[in-house]
């Protein structure tokens, strides 16, 4: 294989890769993945925080959804995913030559996160370009000490705060590297406080919004983990270890197939030393931090919190691959890379497509979403003049129908009523609301207690049953929906 179509066609056949992983699910799946609906309904109130996590992630999403539709959670995942390869190869140019940075970026498609994963954009998959982004513009500043990639470096630490706070595991790490290195020196300059200053700014308004919430997020991520670790004990740490490890098999697998040689001599030969110990630094610490603190003091760790802490895993894999073995087996570990992403494709569309009758019920891509929406809204309709402002009741159906309901009404979730702050009870009696739920669950919704009793408003029940698109044999799927319409609607 010549240099050019190394260079040159790779490019279009990654498009085409990206293209099919947009559009294939959003063809095949009859609703949309676990976390994108409340992701949709997040960013649709536009709100400084959410009760699980900072807003940017949502925003994004929904902005997404706004301007490309259905699709648009699929597009935005696929440009995530790519966004990150090209902030690898670029960070790898840095380090070593462009041919292996290149095949470093490429090997990240190898790893298990950057595939399967991806057909479900949510906060673990936004960070994974963050991730990337903080360790190229930080690797920048302190090499050059320039003021733009410090202010850069500050503007992404503090974005990437505002996408999940777990950005704070690199930044600390960044921080031991700078006080561990002959790099405190730039502690006595002005550049990395103007940076951390920045940061604090994008950051707080996030930071007010969570004081004026009683810090929601993170007493929900605290009971979660309590959760994991009363499950798991102390040593689940080690199992969300195992997991990294099983999530790089493909690669392995590759260089396996491929019977590459690595060497531990290799990266002093292409990479200046300090270069190799920042991209192990950057590349394991996280980790390995996760891991002591979840060994020592028995934090649940969910395994899906290390998506975004491999994005160097390729280049460090590369940077091991001696010189004449690279360019002896470079083709071929691409011809691996191509044969894998084919492979998974193919289980990603079969999966899509046929694993609810291979599974015999349905995953959370297989629910009827866009007969539960069309049904809401006809129903509503029946009943009011008015536009359906807000539905309530189960989450998931909720979320379902509310992202593809024609209204793009708020969601009242169930629980507590700071779950919902944009939701009060003078809206809810001047435009009353949908409340849907499985007649195998019965939600805790506070607010239509008081919501019945109002003069003004008349409450229409009744059940639907919905097929099961995916699975046409399978009962039906039994609705329950309350309709609170204000008078002055009603028709």
């Amino acid at each position: 294989m010549s240099s050019k179509p190394f260079s040159v066609r790779l490019p279009w056949w990654l498009a085409l890769y990206f293209i099919i992983w947009a559009v294939l699910p959003f063809i095949l799946s009859a609703s949309y993945p676990l976390d994108v609906p409340e992701g949709i309904y997040w960013g649709r109130e536009w709100q400084w925080g959410y009760y699980k996590h900072p807003p940017l992630s949502s925003w994004v999403l929904y902005s997404f959804y706004n301007l490309f539709g259905h699709i648009g959670p699929y597009i935005l995942s696929q440009c995530t995913i790519a966004l990150s390869l090209w902030l690898a190869y670029l960070f790898g140019r840095e380090l070593m030559s462009p041919a292996r940075a290149f095949l470093g970026s490429l090997f990240l498609l190898a790893v298990f996160y950057y595939t399967w994963p991806s057909l479900e954009f949510n906060h673990n998959i936004a960070q994974m370009p963050v991730w990337l982004g903080l360790v190229y513009t930080f690797y920048l500043a302190i090499r050059k000490n320039h003021w733009r990639y410090w202010l850069i470096f500050g503007f992404i630490a503090g974005a990437g705060m505002l996408v999940k706070y777990t950005v704070a595991v690199l930044i600390f790490t960044m921080l031991l590297y700078s006080l561990c290195t002959s790099y405190r020196r730039l502690w006595c300059t002005p550049k990395p406080w103007l940076a951390m200053l920045l940061a604090l700014m994008v950051f707080a308004p996030n930071v007010y919004w969570l004081i004026q919430h009683d810090w929601l997020p993170l007493t929900y991520a605290s009971a979660r983990s309590a959760e994991d670790a009363s499950r798991n004990g102390h040593l689940a740490a080690l199992g969300y270890l195992g997991t990294q490890l099983i999530n790089h098999l493909p690669l392995l697998l590759i260089l396996l197939c491929n019977r590459t040689r690595l060497s531990l001599r290799t990266p002093a030969q292409i990479l200046h030393q300090s270069d190799w110990r920042f991209l192990l630094w950057m590349g394991l610490m996280p980790t390995l931090l996760l891991v002591g603190a979840g060994l020592i003091f028995g934090l649940g760790l969910r395994d899906m919190w290390g998506m975004p802490m491999w994005g160097l895993s390729g280049l460090i894999i590369v940077a091991l691959i001696p010189e004449q073995v690279f360019t002896l087996k470079k083709c071929s570990l691409l011809k691996g890379i191509a044969i894998w992403a084919l492979l998974v494709t193919i289980l990603m569309a079969i999966y899509v497509e046929f694993g609810a009758r291979i599974r015999h019920k349905p995953s959370r891509m297989d629910w009827p979403q866009q007969a539960l929406a069309t049904q809401a809204d006809m129903q509503w309709q029946t009943f009011s003049s008015c536009k359906l402002d807000s539905v309530t009741g189960s989450d998931w159906i909720v979320l379902l129908v509310a992202s593809y309901s024609e209204f793009s009404p708020s969601v009242m979730v169930s629980g507590d009523a700071a779950y919902s702050p944009w939701m009060n009870a003078e809206r809810l009696h001047q435009h009353g609301t949908l409340a849907i739920w499985p007649a195998n669950e019965q939600p805790n919704l506070p607010w239509l207690q008081t919501l019945n009793q109002q003069p003004d408003m008349v409450m229409k029940q009744g059940e639907w049953f919905i097929r099961w698109t995916k699975l046409p044999e399978r009962e039906p799927l039994k609705v329950i929906w309350q309709a609170y319409i204000p008078k002055k609607c009603l028709k």
